[in-house]
């Protein structure tokens, strides 16, 4: 009898070591056919090899957002949820959870092979776990994103989850191009399950492309932070600025206030993660008086020496009263800019057929896309000819009853600056140039209107005169209009607006800032939009320091 076992363990031994099989009489039906095929099955596995995302910079190669290698640990439940080691107690108070609480997720997932148990691991966290030595308990490679532009730029750039894809921002927009290509290499295996050889490149990686930014990041700091010390100091709600080369029609900085870390996921959500100089619709109050006045001035309903009568001081329709900030009397267009008279623009609007008016703010860009394509670009809107009443009529003529962006007005002035030229704004470096430049209005005409906008600033009675900058010609605009709520106009939250040209001899820099809700006394454009233009483009002309648009008085 034991000659007989012993016969047929030879006979097994056998096929194992010399056919390479299991299969005998007795386990066809189970049996594997290949034991070395299996146990290359079980030692070869194919992994896949990460890669980088892109990195974005600013205009002068300036990192922004870059990726950066870290550690995510990982545990091999199938091999943990038997152990009795130490190593298990030890990790639970390292990663401060109880070691029930690690216990039982060993336990709900003893059948796989690898568990992620902490993402992202803080290198003196990494080097203690790694103090343990259990095969079992180990990392792997991930990439985590960073960003150096800190929160001057967190709600431009936006933000990518804990894979490293795009959610908000030029992250989310530009994900495509940012996002890497993963590879994929066979590895052979330990015992234990840990590669320890690749045995062959299956697909290479590739990285995600780099984003040149037409943004200067030292005049987005400047903008950023003077932003917060005024916003702070008006006890505003928020505020916004943007800059913009006309030439080209670069965004040289587009900042708002508040803002977000974007290291602290918690800040991850409301308002201050949105990009509010494209995502806020707004009415444009004031500032859109010079293009009101360009209209009338192009469809030669006036020229530059009209004279409008302001009196008796208001203009009473059926449902409300149009006034001025004090009686004007008897003004010409540049009067009405200077003095920003709602009676004078409401007149010069009202001359203007409904059409004419609306087709010229049209052929500015309001109502339409900017093909910006940034996340949350709103269009706007403009009212429809048939359904535009008197009142609505003349309150175009002063700001109300349109929609749009700040970057809609910034652009519109863009192209004031311009003498007439549209040019597409653009936040990416070497995207357009000022290439694309087109026609659009009257360029003696477009000068005329300029004219007047510099004496809003450099007169002694202009409503802009806090938005001088020493040494610089400006051109400019102040704008107040009531917010908006809950359908009805507030009578104590006001948006404070100022746009701006800065340059000589010709217009160079057209810069917009909004401040929402001032609460330290009565919102107005003059008080507390222009000192931020002033300020803002004194620091910034430092930088940019194009010596050909000083004056001669500097």
């Amino acid at each position: 009898m034991a000659f007989f076992v012993f016969f047929i363990i030879l006979i097994r031994l056998y096929f194992i070591q010399i056919e390479a099989t299991d299969c005998f009489y007795f386990n066809k039906q189970t049996c594997k056919d290949n034991i070395l095929n299996e146990a290359k099955k079980r030692q070869i596995l194919s992994i896949k090899i990460a890669a980088q995302r892109g990195s974005i910079y600013d205009r002068n190669y300036n990192t922004l957002a870059m990726s950066l290698p870290t550690k995510t640990l990982c545990i091999n439940p199938s091999k943990l949820y038997r152990s009795s080691d130490k190593s298990i107690s030890i990790l639970a108070n390292e990663l401060n959870i109880s070691r029930n609480k690690l216990k039982s997720a060993i336990l709900k997932n003893k059948n796989k092979k690898e568990l992620y148990i902490k993402r992202h691991v803080p290198t003196e966290l990494y080097i203690k776990i790694k103090q343990l030595k259990n095969p079992y308990i180990y990392f792997i490679n991930e990439n985590k994103r960073s960003y150096l532009g800190g929160e001057s730029f967190s709600n431009i750039i936006g933000f990518t989850d804990i894979d490293d894809r795009g959610q908000e921002g030029i992250e989310l927009i530009k994900n495509k191009i940012l996002s890497p290509v993963s590879g994929l290499k066979k590895v052979k295996q330990d015992n234990i399950g840990r590669p320890i050889e690749t045995i062959k490149i299956i697909k290479k990686s590739k990285s995600g492309e780099d984003i040149l930014l037409t943004i200067d990041k030292r005049v987005q700091i400047i903008g950023y932070e003077i932003l917060r010390k005024y916003i702070n100091k008006f006890k505003a709600e928020s505020g916004s600025i943007i800059l913009i080369e006309s030439d080209t029609g670069d965004i040289l900085s587009m900042a708002n206030y508040p803002s977000f870390n974007p290291e602290k996921r918690s800040q991850f959500k409301g308002k201050n993660i949105k990009n509010r100089a494209v995502y806020d619709l707004i009415e444009p109050g004031s500032t859109i008086k010079p293009l009101i006045i360009y209209t009338a001035l192009d469809q030669n309903i006036i020229n530059k020496s009209t004279v409008i009568d302001t009196a008796p001081g208001v203009i009473k329709l059926e449902n409300k009263e149009i006034k001025d900030w004090k009686y004007l009397g008897s003004v010409t267009p540049m009067d009405i800019i200077r003095l920003s008279s709602n009676i004078g623009a409401a007149k010069i609007s009202s001359k203007l057929s409904k059409k004419q008016l609306l087709d010229g703010l049209s052929n500015f860009g309001f109502g339409q896309s900017l093909f910006i394509n940034l996340p949350g670009s709103k269009t706007g809107s403009l009212p429809v000819v048939s359904e535009l009443s008197e009142s609505g009529h003349m309150s175009l003529g002063y700001g109300y009853g349109l929609s749009m962006s700040l970057m809609h007005l910034a652009s519109a002035y863009t192209t004031l600056a311009n003498y007439g030229k549209r040019v597409d704004i653009n936040y990416l470096k070497n995207s357009n140039n000022g290439n694309n430049k087109e026609s659009i209005l009257d360029h003696d005409k477009a000068k005329q209107v300029l004219t007047m906008m510099k004496e809003v600033v450099h007169s002694k009675d202009g409503t802009g005169r806090r938005a001088a900058v020493q040494g610089y010609t400006v051109y400019g605009k102040t704008g107040t209009v009531r917010q908006l709520v809950n359908g009805n106009y507030a009578k104590n939250k006001h948006n404070a607006i100022f746009v701006g040209i800065l340059g000589d001899p010709e217009p160079k820099y057209v810069a917009a800032v909004i401040v929402r809700d001032p609460k330290n006394r009565e919102g107005s454009g003059g008080i507390h939009a222009a000192p931020i233009f002033s300020d803002f483009m004194q620091h910034s002309m430092r930088i940019l320091s194009d010596q050909n648009y000083v004056t001669s008085t500097n």
